[in-house]
């Protein structure tokens, strides 16, 4: 399996408002704010995007194929957004260990500016055949806030996708005020 550099994360202050100083996006993508969680996003030209609000937990989606009334997508990325009761570290921290644990997956952590990140890249065997899975859980603990990054896609089209994947996960603007 081929190894995955650590992700940065791009941080936005909070005297840095939404709609205002995003550097340019590369080439073949666009931004995509999310004013709810004062973030934004690389959005690749011809890519879908969705939001949805369940439970207190805020989800976006950025997809190759249009969700449907299935819900479901191949290639993308996922973004849940909420506040848990107890650490948001700690839980970030759990929650990655177990599914490196149960995935077999590579995992890492860092600090980046006030967020931790705990993430890992695993091979998920499900009905549907092999999808590798890039995840990334950032924990601001000041805010007690948790961001939990899932990029997809089949194993067989990994290499491609993950090209498109490394700039969004490289590319992530989080204001550290929520």
């Amino acid at each position: 399996m081929k190894k995955y550099p650590y992700l940065a994360l791009v941080v936005l202050l909070s005297q840095l408002t939404l709609g205002m100083d995003l550097p340019p996006a590369p080439d073949g993508f666009t931004w995509q704010e999310t004013p709810d969680i004062k973030a934004a996003f690389l959005r690749p030209k011809g890519w879908y995007f969705q939001q949805e609000n369940d439970k207190g937990t805020l989800a976006y989606f950025i997809t190759q194929e249009e969700i449907k009334n299935g819900g479901e997508f191949l290639t993308g990325l996922t973004i849940n957004v909420f506040h848990p009761k107890n650490s948001s570290v700690e839980y970030a921290r759990s929650f990655i260990e177990d599914r490196a644990t149960k995935d077999h997956g590579k995992k890492w952590a860092k600090d980046v500016g006030p967020f931790r990140e705990f993430g890992c890249l695993c091979k998920v065997v499900d009905e549907g055949g092999r999808t590798m899975t890039h995840t990334l859980m950032v924990a601001n603990p000041k805010t007690n806030t948790l961001y939990l990054f899932i990029f997809e896609s089949p194993e067989a089209e990994w290499e491609t996708a993950w090209k498109t994947g490394e700039k969004i996960m490289n590319t992530l603007v989080i204001d550290d005020e929520i």
